[in-house]
């Protein structure tokens, strides 16, 4: 197979596969072309697939990451492995052909979608610990320390019918912060979130952040233009209780400080998390309180992403 080029925003990506089904994968994350690489140097993925068994029930707590100077590798003994050189801008990996048969977006995943994200977030854009929603108008950044709630309202979100960028991570451009990009698109909750919100049946069981929760599988309908929005508003998720849902205005040394209550230490892995704070806290930024009101939050976001 010759190699294809692909054109994720902001930059450019070249993928040399032996297989076609790895480049539908891909097809599906980005659009191609030529793209503008950033320096002029595209971001070169060569991935094979090799004969070898189907995952096991839950093979993502199999999962091992590790972290170098200069380089990452992902892999799931048996399976999976991918190795990122981060100062090459380059992707190596291959998977077996039964995990690319029976499980293709855990493939996408860790093999085209969070090795492409972990070289962005050091080349056009910063990486930041947030989720996104969007509408008609744009996205909603919502961002919040660990266990606010993100991932449990961006959810009942996209059950409204609100589009997802991300519940966790998000690629923010370095030189127009309201350019907004998915990391690993993904919408990942505990099982309890999913009972209460009546998705159990439309997720899958996966492992994540040490425990098992619930997936909707948001690849298996993705296209490049659902990955990508304009900023509208950012929402600091405050108290979530008592309710009702609603925003308060915050001064800019407040919205800072809450802002920095949400950062993770790999935001500073090549990142800017504070330049994206000062740029945001100009106005259409705000906290969240009383989400417990869920209806009443999730109505908030409808009427801010209109």
């Amino acid at each position: 197979m010759l190699p294809v080029a692909y054109a994720p925003p902001r930059d450019g990506l070249v993928l040399d596969a032996d297989d076609e089904r790895l480049v539908e994968l891909a097809d599906r994350l980005w659009a191609r072309g030529a793209g503008t690489p950033w320096r002029g140097r595209p971001i070169g993925f060569r991935l094979a697939v090799r004969p070898g068994p189907s995952p096991p029930p839950v093979a993502e707590r199999e999962l091992v990451w590790e972290h170098g100077e200069r380089v990452y590798t992902a892999t799931i003994p048996g399976l999976l492995r991918t190795r990122i050189d981060l100062g090459d801008g380059t992707v190596e990996g291959e998977v077996s052909d039964g995990l690319l048969r029976d499980a293709p977006s855990l493939a996408a995943r860790f093999l085209l979608e969070a090795p492409a994200a972990v070289l962005l977030s050091r080349r056009a854009f910063t990486v930041l610990h947030a989720g996104a929603v969007v509408g008609p108008g744009g996205a909603v950044v919502l961002r919040g320390a660990a266990g606010a709630g993100k991932s449990t309202l961006t959810a009942a979100a996209w059950k409204s019918g609100l589009g997802v960028l991300a519940d966790e991570s998000l690629l923010v451009a370095r030189d127009d912060a309201d350019d907004l990009v998915a990391c690993v698109r993904d919408l990942t909750v505990r099982p309890d979130a999913a009972e209460l919100l009546s998705i159990i049946p439309v997720t899958e069981v996966t492992f994540s952040g040490g425990e098992v929760k619930r997936r909707v599988d948001l690849l298996r309908d993705s296209t490049p233009g659902a990955r990508r929005a304009r900023r509208v508003a950012t929402l600091l998720l405050g108290a979530r209780e008592p309710g009702p849902a609603r925003c308060v205005a915050l001064a800019k040394p407040a919205f800072l400080a809450a802002f920095r209550a949400g950062e993770i230490p790999q935001e500073r892995a090549g990142g800017e998390p504070d330049a994206v704070a000062e740029r945001w806290s100009d106005g259409r930024s705000f906290r969240l309180d009383g989400a417990v009101d869920l209806a009443g939050a999730v109505a908030l976001l409808r009427s801010l992403t209109a």
